[in-house]
């Protein structure tokens, strides 16, 4: 092989996100809304806690095909082959993750093993490039470890299934952490990885309101409270999409030259893990409110917490462009006080109310960072 082949790729000005890539996302976000769907059938506190660790699961392996493909994608054969095998392994993670804590866990469990496994190779194959190959090592043995516990998983039940998915979880929690010292030597693409967080961000919006369309076709008969619960929550959406794209500047350049950057960088990118989770919570919270207005039990809160999770994300990644960190979160805690107050509407709007007074709560929010920034 050339030496030009075992060089870093360059990082080209203006790279964009392949329509592969975007393909990869669009059978992610499958598999995101067969999670939802099964949240919205058990819309209560025991789904919502299956509900967030299975999601994030599916988030963080997102993410790690992501980081690899800005980082090393020059749009090889072999690249796009373990591409089009990773996309297999979601679709076997898609149909587990529609009853991952029950009779189809195994399938989710066995479809990471192949996922975590596709990106040990992937990683693996770009070895002889130099000045990766601590970058390079640390992430194939943590992804390595990581197979062998969903593999572990796959013929386990009960409490042993949940420990071991949790100890892979925690390594996914930990991994960025690891690899700190690698990451402004090899950095990211500065414009390709917003974009693809970018795309991401917008198809899980678009399933949101897909989940506006799919409340009414739950309420029967339609019904008045029904109207309310998914006109208000396609607001919610819209007023995440302006405050991502437009005031938080989510998709903007992320060069990371020294370690600060570094920094910068995994608090943008651990600001999506509330948005994300906020923006498929309030999905199933849709579904489910506008098929059961008059609920008065745990809905509104959980509707609530979505919500104030999702004014969470768009705070921190908002959060992140600062140069010091920890001046942007002081500043920004006008936002994280109406995320807060959000979380206990429900004390005063009960049942199907709760909905427009998230979506209330987020037009404040924007309207207090449009009113930030005029000055």
């Amino acid at each position: 092989m050339s030496s030009t082949l075992h060089a870093l790729p360059p990082q080209a000005e203006g790279r964009k996100a392949t329509w592969f890539e975007l393909f990869f996302d669009l059978v992610f976000v499958a598999a995101v809304a067969q999670l939802s769907s099964a949240f919205a059938a058990s819309y209560d506190l025991g789904g919502a806690l299956r509900f967030v660790l299975a999601f994030l699961v599916l988030w963080w392996a997102w993410l790690g095909h992501t980081f690899h493909a800005s980082r090393f994608d020059e749009d090889r054969p072999d690249q796009r082959a373990l591409g089009m095998a990773a996309i297999l392994a979601v679709v076997l993670i898609g149909y587990g993750a529609g009853d991952a804590f029950g009779a189809r866990g195994w399938a989710f469990a066995a479809g990471l093993v192949a996922f975590k496994a596709l990106l040990v190779v992937a990683y693996v194959r770009e070895r002889r490039r130099p000045h990766a190959r601590g970058l390079v090592r640390t992430y194939a043995a943590l992804y390595a470890l990581q197979a062998v516990l969903w593999a572990a998983s796959v013929t386990a039940g009960g409490s042993p299934r949940l420990g071991l998915w949790i100890a892979a979880l925690a390594i996914d929690f930990v991994t960025p952490f690891l690899v700190a010292p690698h990451t402004h030597g090899v950095p990211p693409h500065p414009e390709h990885l917003p974009e693809r967080f970018g795309l991401f961000t917008i198809i899980l919006l678009g399933e949101s309101v897909a989940a506006a369309i799919h409340g009414l076709d739950h309420a029967a008969p339609l019904r008045v409270e029904s109207i309310v619960v998914v006109v208000s929550a396609a607001l919610v959406a819209f007023l995440f999409w302006a405050g991502y794209f437009e005031r938080a500047r989510g998709v903007a350049e992320r060069h990371v030259a020294h370690a600060d950057a570094g920094r910068r960088l995994r608090l943008w990118a651990y600001g999506h893990i509330p948005l994300y989770l906020g923006v498929a919570g309030l999905a199933a919270g849709t579904v489910a409110l506008a098929g059961h207005p008059d609920a008065h039990g745990v809905e509104a809160w959980l509707f609530a917490g979505a919500a104030t999770l999702g004014m969470l994300g768009v705070t921190t990644v908002a959060a992140s462009h600062g140069g010091d960190i920890g001046r942007a979160l002081a500043a920004a805690r006008p936002h994280y006080a109406v995320a807060a107050a959000t979380a206990a509407l429900p004390l005063v709007f009960a049942g199907y109310l709760a909905v427009p007074a998230c979506a209330a709560a987020a037009a404040v929010q924007v309207a207090v960072s449009a009113r930030r920034r005029a000055r």
